[in-house]
């Protein structure tokens, strides 16, 4: 009888030691930037600050939302095209896309954007930050505004 036991032991021991076959791990693929995309709404969030001698004097924050249905609306359809290239209303530039960040190289030079790409949805966040030196009220002043746009998009 302990015959068979260890012989069914030795057994098992064998079967579960042999290496089973590892399957084929298939990753997914992101969804690719290329093709055309009309923008269908965006939401601005601005603000600014007026500062003088170190002393906040002016401020202001808001934000405002357009469809494509808005008067103001002066946005367009895009295309990325496979080769690198985004054309815009008859204007090519180049760009590259890698995981959540979008580059774009013009004439004037690069900006990155934090972007999300799905088979049917595009959303870019584009952000900018200015600071100058103004004339408030006779005294030197600094001038300090924050845009941030969230442009969301669908595939055509």
């Amino acid at each position: 009888m302990k015959k068979i036991i260890y012989t069914l032991l030795a057994v098992t021991l064998v079967f579960s030691a042999c290496k089973k076959e590892e399957e084929e791990i298939v990753t997914p693929v992101a969804p690719l930037i290329v093709g055309t995309w009309t923008p269908t709404d965006a939401l601005i969030e601005y603000s600014y600050t007026v500062t003088v001698m170190g002393a906040v004097v002016e401020e202001d924050a808001g934000t405002e939302t357009m469809t494509s249905e808005d008067e103001d609306w002066e946005f367009t359809d895009v295309e990325f095209t496979a080769d690198g290239q985004m054309i815009s209303e008859g204007e090519s530039n180049s760009y590259s896309h890698s995981g959540n960040v979008l580059t774009i190289t013009d004439d004037e030079g690069t900006e990155t954007h934090s972007c999300t790409v799905t088979s049917t949805s595009l959303t870019v966040i584009i952000s900018n930050t200015e600071e100058e030196e103004i004339d408030y009220m006779g005294q030197v002043g600094t001038l300090t505004s924050t845009q941030n746009m969230t442009l969301n998009c669908t595939r055509q």
